[in-house]
């Protein structure tokens, strides 16, 4: 009788860093489409301003003087006001950050069902260089929109923070994939060889 031989099996197992760098990164996209979808990013002494809405207020006068004040919401910036040039060009920026979060997101899971360490890795090295570009981008915003309105006075409102969560989210996803690049998920253990053993 012969003791059994060893042998090892190879398994592979998702990273538990890696599955939370796409949970980030879904967070990025939540933010993103809340703070897109509301006006209460700028507050100034016209209104309060976002990327897709504009809303102002407006005096109803009655007999020389102001009798209520009515704020009027609007898709896209008002005509008259140059100074909300802002709003499309952060518009334009956070939809091209929302479709390249979307796509690391696809590209951080085709890492994870490949096969060929060499395939996981290209796909993980394409999404630490979209992690980048959308960093870039929302980094952008936010120095962008205080730059805009310099020269005016100005209120930075809850939307504007909401943002600055979600450039947070992805600066740390962003991080955290760099420093998992040179990780593979596949690991080996020690099993039994059961056809070494002597029935």
């Amino acid at each position: 009788m012969y003791a059994p031989r060893a042998k090892f099996e190879r398994i592979y197992i998702v990273s538990p860093i890696k599955v939370a760098i796409i949970f980030l990164m879904i967070l990025h996209c939540l933010f993103l489409l809340i703070a897109l979808l509301t006006s209460f990013w700028i507050q100034t002494k016209f209104g309060h301003y976002g990327p897709l809405f504009s809303c102002e207020n407006h005096p109803n006068w009655k007999h020389s003087f102001i009798s209520s004040i009515t704020v009027k919401c609007l898709f896209g910036q008002s005509h008259y006001r140059s100074h909300l040039l802002w709003m499309p060009i952060t518009a334009i920026v956070m939809i091209v950050s929302f479709i390249f979060t979307l796509i690391a997101i696809l590209s951080s899971t085709l890492s994870f069902i490949k096969q060929s360490f060499s395939l996981r890795r290209f796909f993980w090295l394409c999404t630490i260089l979209l992690l980048l570009i959308v960093f870039l981008l929302d980094s952008f915003v936010i120095i962008f929109i205080p730059l805009s309105h310099h020269q005016q006075i100005y209120y930075l409102q809850w939307a504007y923070g909401i943002h600055c969560g979600a450039t947070l989210f992805i600066s740390v996803s962003l991080i955290t994939a760099i420093l998992t690049c040179n990780t593979d998920d596949i690991q080996y253990i020690e099993a039994i060889d059961e056809s070494s053993i002597d029935k």
